[in-house]
């Protein structure tokens, strides 16, 4: 992944926080190889999700960070990987993960009209694409 690649859209998920790097939805669309029955509103409502709870998961290390004077995760010294650094990869993978993760949620919600509480092991076999019954 090329971190160009993630700041030339001007779709992004908004966040507060500028240390992180900005979500791409078109690049994030791709990543999880979704189609047009995930609506760009749908999708961007699981982003934000997704980048709240990573985000959150991540307070103390970026807090640290910070401390230590860098501005933006970018800018924190890791190996690169087609010229984009392997933290803000990983980042990005956490979102991704994390955005499929709220996707199959919301999918189960609107499969059976309640909520279901989402049982991380079942969902690591499912795809965003699926739209699985909490009860299969």
């Amino acid at each position: 992944m090329n971190s160009s690649i993630a700041y030339t859209s001007t779709s992004h998920c908004p966040t507060d926080d500028t240390f992180w790097p900005p979500v791409n939805l078109r690049q994030l669309r791709a990543a999880l190889s979704l189609n047009s029955t995930i609506s760009e509103t749908r999708l961007k409502i699981a982003a934000l999700g997704a980048t709240l709870k990573v985000n959150t998961m991540l307070a103390a290390w970026r807090f640290n960070l910070r401390q230590q004077g860098y501005v933006h995760l970018e800018h924190v010294p890791a190996p690169s990987i087609d010229d984009c650094s392997i933290l803000v990869a990983y980042y990005i993978n956490a979102i991704e993960t994390t955005t499929a993760l709220e996707l199959s949620q919301h999918l189960k919600i609107s499969a059976c009209g309640r909520a279901c509480h989402l049982d991380e092991l079942c969902a690591n076999g499912l795809f965003t694409s699926e739209n699985r019954h909490h009860d299969e």
